[in-house]
């Protein structure tokens, strides 16, 4: 008797078998049986279907509907089974049905098991990516509402700092043209700018919203530089900046900002006194080029690889979060552009943005 002939008439035998395998082992032995069972007698059905066309029983249907494992691993995943035991549960299936078979002294040939095997396999690999794809999915909105809970409270004392430069303002307690002043507005507007942005993003499902604007390549690196000369000078380190000519291109200033200006905080943070931050700007057939090389000392081995990775840190110093390179990347590649890292071991290190730009033509 042919193996799907057998699956058949035993249909119900494999379920029983395959139950009580996974029953009190792989899932809660007080699950109910609708919840236990889930989509496991229609996927044997899909095994029969595939034996059935092997044999040419059945016609070939290239439309077919996607297999219920993928159901399988969204349900299981909402039970709270583990990744290792759903792939096990299609063990205990295949398992299930050599015993049938073996009961019923059916010798399945070379050809049944492997389709058998295909079908079990294709099971798996449905049920996990369904079942990753959804986790995924959950961690994201999970991490979104909490970044966005984290940056809707920021507004607070964000608020009240700039209140009170304001109130310093007015009563004539700040010197307008001192650098330090200059440096603390621009580094309130922009981390409003960016706590404005980071909601947009964390609410919407597409990631970042690009609101491209024309600018110049030193009207950029000039705002950064500001506001990151009175930290560089505080601990002994020289910031430079060189912008080659002054053409007008059109990117999302604010995230460009943002992307340069966490390379520079790292740059000057992880420089010893002494040593000087470099940073430069170019355009060239269309694409933007900024560098910025620090004297750290280089990476250690294997950070490279990982570096723009969210959480890691380039030196366990203990401070920080690790995301500044993961905010960096994320918004280069919004751009359509790419980043990378050139290690200079006992020296330093260069990051270079290169990114399309769009160049404003003169007349």
């Amino acid at each position: 008797m042919a193996v799907h002939e057998v699956l058949v008439l035993e249909h119900g035998e494999v379920i029983r078998l395959w139950k009580a395998d996974v029953e009190g082992r792989l899932a809660p032995a007080s699950m109910s049986p609708l919840e236990l069972i889930d989509h496991m007698p229609r996927f044997l059905d899909e095994i029969v279907s595939a034996l059935r066309r092997d044999a040419g029983l059945e016609a070939s249907d290239d439309g077919q509907q996607r297999s219920s494992a993928a159901g399988h691993g969204e349900q299981r995943l909402r039970l709270g089974f583990s990744l290792d035991a759903v792939v096990r549960e299609y063990g205990a299936l295949h398992d299930a049905i050599l015993g049938v078979l073996h009961y019923a002294g059916s010798e399945p040939r070379l050809r049944e098991l492997k389709v058998l095997s295909d079908c079990i396999y294709s099971g798996i690999a449905h049920a996990v990516s369904e079942y990753a794809r959804q986790r995924d999915a959950e961690l994201l909105r999970q991490a979104n509402e909490h970044f966005a809970f984290i940056a809707h409270e920021l507004r607070n004392p964000l608020s009240a700092a700039a209140t009170a430069l304001e109130v310093l303002r007015m009563r004539g307690d700040l010197p307008e043209d001192h650098q330090a002043v200059r440096a603390l507005e621009r580094g309130l507007q922009s981390t409003r700018e960016l706590i404005d942005q980071s909601l947009n993003s964390a609410r919407g499902a597409s990631g970042i919203d690009l609101r491209p604007q024309w600018t110049t390549v030193g009207e950029l690196l000039e705002d950064v530089q500001l506001v990151f000369a009175v930290e560089a000078e505080s601990k002994g380190v020289g910031l430079r900046a060189t912008v080659a000519g002054e053409t007008r291109i059109q990117v999302d200033r604010r995230l460009i900002q943002s992307a340069v200006g966490n390379l520079v905080r790292n740059g000057v943070k992880y420089t010893p006194p002494g040593g000087a931050v470099e940073l430069s700007a170019r355009v060239e057939q269309g694409r933007f080029l900024v560098e910025v090389e620090d004297a750290c000392g280089g990476l250690e081995p294997g950070t490279v690889e990982r570096a723009f990775a969210p959480f890691v840190r380039l030196q366990d110093d203990g401070s920080g979060f690790g995301l500044g390179l993961a905010i960096v990347k994320q918004a280069v590649e919004a751009h359509g552009g790419s980043v990378r890292v050139q290690n200079l071991p006992g020296k330093g290190c260069v990051f270079v943005l290169d990114l399309p730009a769009a160049v404003e033509e003169r007349g």
